[in-house]
């Protein structure tokens, strides 16, 4: 090995001396300090692939809770910070494809189990009960399983409940219950006063074979619908404890050429339920691929936006409403 190495000013600079094959690199004294070595296994490096981000394990509030708790927190398990964070009426991360992904995208209105997940992390805490109306995949369940919840979902098709219990397999996670059969009825069924949030993801209004597919295509499908939504809606307020949440996805509908906002129609039928709104949640869908609707002649929307509504059930506030409301007509 030369002795002019040590003039050398950088590595880049270096040209090789020895004259020993590489294959004795390995058993050669030299080779722990060898510039020379170590500039061609610079230049002929692999480079480590980075490890994959653990989806799992960075579930939306599934870490260790270490910190100590507000005991004046009766409602979730969250620092102050993630309950800041939650209370934001946006959101639009773009989701990991995890937990048979590949299966459930093939529902015309899946989500991620992380977006339902942080829905069930901050109204409940562990051991609570969730109810599901519209289960689809299960997308509740599996967010619930990983959260140490106690999950009930109906579902009107049973293809996409076969999809659940083969991921449930696939993933190893505890199956909760996923009843087959339609919402309007088996809701009835729910215990007085026994569940802790109710996630309501209903099917596209527009699309009646996903909520009666058994009659005939009605003639007026929106009234028929929130009909149809109203009559779960009243199920669920019986079944949940009072004080507790229930939270409604809702979509614009963009139909005969008129944008239809979809929010007001919810909250109607909510409140004739019983519940009181209490706020919103944005969430944009960022996989939602664009369409040229429209284009070049007429503006059209991509509706990539849902919007969450946030009720609450409240006998007390609610019953005064009521009472204040029938004043008025005695007045009258």
């Amino acid at each position: 090995m030369s002795k002019d190495l040590k003039d050398v000013k950088s590595e880049e600079e270096l040209s090789f001396y020895c004259r020993s094959p590489i294959y004795m690199c390995p058993s050669c004294t030299h080779a722990e300090n060898c510039r020379d070595l170590l500039n061609l296994l610079r230049t002929f490096r692999v480079e480590e692939k980075a490890p994959e981000f653990d989806y799992m394990t960075n579930f939306p509030f599934l870490n260790e809770r270490t910190f100590k708790q507000d005991k004046k927190n009766k409602m979730n398990e969250l620092s102050s910070g993630e309950w800041l964070t939650f209370t934001r009426t946006v959101f639009n991360p773009k989701f990991p494809h995890i937990l048979g992904h590949d299966m459930r995208r093939h529902h015309p209105d899946y989500k991620s189990p992380h977006l339902i997940g942080q829905l069930i992390a901050f109204f409940t805490k562990q051991g609570d009960h969730i109810v599901d109306p519209f289960a689809g995949t299960g997308t509740s369940l599996l967010s619930a399983s990983l959260l140490g919840r106690d999950a009930i979902g109906f579902e009107i098709n049973q293809d996409w409940i076969d999809i659940y219990y083969k991921i449930c397999k696939q993933e190893s996670i505890e199956r909760q219950k996923l009843v087959f059969g339609d919402s309007a009825y088996m809701t009835a069924y729910i215990p007085p006063d026994t569940i802790d949030f109710i996630v309501v993801d209903p099917p596209d209004p527009l699309t009646p074979e996903e909520w009666m597919p058994e009659a005939e295509p009605p003639e007026k499908p929106l009234e028929e619908y929130f009909d149809f939504i109203r009559q779960v809606l009243v199920n669920c307020y019986k079944g949940l404890k009072n004080k507790k949440y229930i939270a409604v996805f809702t979509r614009n509908l963009y139909n005969k050429s008129r944008y239809v906002f979809m929010a007001p129609y919810f909250t109607s039928v909510a409140e004739d339920a019983g519940f009181i709104l209490k706020g919103e949640k944005i969430w944009e869908n960022k996989a939602e691929k664009l369409r040229p609707y429209g284009y070049p002649h007429t503006y059209v929307p991509n509706i990539v936006h849902y919007s969450i509504l946030i009720f609450r059930k409240d006998e007390a506030e609610t019953g005064a409403a009521k009472r204040k409301e029938g004043a008025k007509l005695k007045l009258r």
